[in-house]
């Protein structure tokens, strides 16, 4: 494990881990609610409340690393993204804005924010991660992300309850992986720790 990934793990895995959870049960609930028109303010709430949890969880993890000098620039850029979108899917909830630029302001904002996404998660696979396991993950879970991204651009006359559900489809393979990727990393620190206690022994 390199100096940085190691640092980006153990500053990160718990962030993950905690993104994972809200996303997993954001998505099914964004997936399996009743999709009507009396249904689509409740669901750009639930989408706009669960981007807002996962900006702040992003902001606090900056703060902390900020007091450990870990480099905190690329989670704090993605924390702001994500409370633009939070903030941007609240202010749509406003009843009195015309449905067609509801739909046009939300599709750019969702399909927007997940293709940014998929594309640095895709970036981050190959550069930032040599465990094997890892990199095939982040890889995947950048090209589903962009395939959902591309559907949610090109299907307009799906309408806003489709879209919402192929964003919480996205939640779902991106907390999916975020989850496991926590999980995984502990394990890594903890096996890391072992290796460490095992070789000074050793030299005893």
């Amino acid at each position: 494990m390199s100096k940085t990934t190691k640092k980006f793990i153990e500053s990160h895995w718990l962030t993950f881990a905690l993104k994972g959870a809200i996303s997993i049960v954001a998505g099914l609930c964004l997936m399996f609610a009743p999709s009507g028109d009396n249904s689509i303010s409740l669901l750009t709430q639930i989408a706009g409340w669960t981007m807002f949890g996962l900006a702040f969880i992003e902001v606090a993890n900056v703060i902390y690393r900020q007091s450990r000098s870990h480099n905190w620039g690329f989670p704090l850029a993605l924390g702001i993204i994500e409370l633009t979108i939070a903030i941007g899917l609240l202010w749509t909830f406003n009843p009195g804005m015309p449905t067609e630029d509801l739909v046009w302001v939300r599709i750019v904002m969702l399909a927007g924010y997940v293709l940014f996404a998929s594309l640095v998660t895709i970036i981050m696979g190959f550069m930032s991660f040599s465990n094997m396991t890892d990199r095939f993950m982040w890889i995947v879970n950048g090209m589903l992300g962009a395939i959902v991204s591309f559907v949610m651009f090109g299907g307009t006359e799906l309408g806003q309850g489709a879209h919402i559900q192929l964003f919480g489809s996205y939640l779902m393979i991106n907390g999916i992986t975020d989850l496991f990727f926590g999980i995984h990393s502990k394990d890594q620190i903890l096996a890391a720790k072992e290796a460490r206690r095992a070789a000074r022994k050793a030299k005893k």
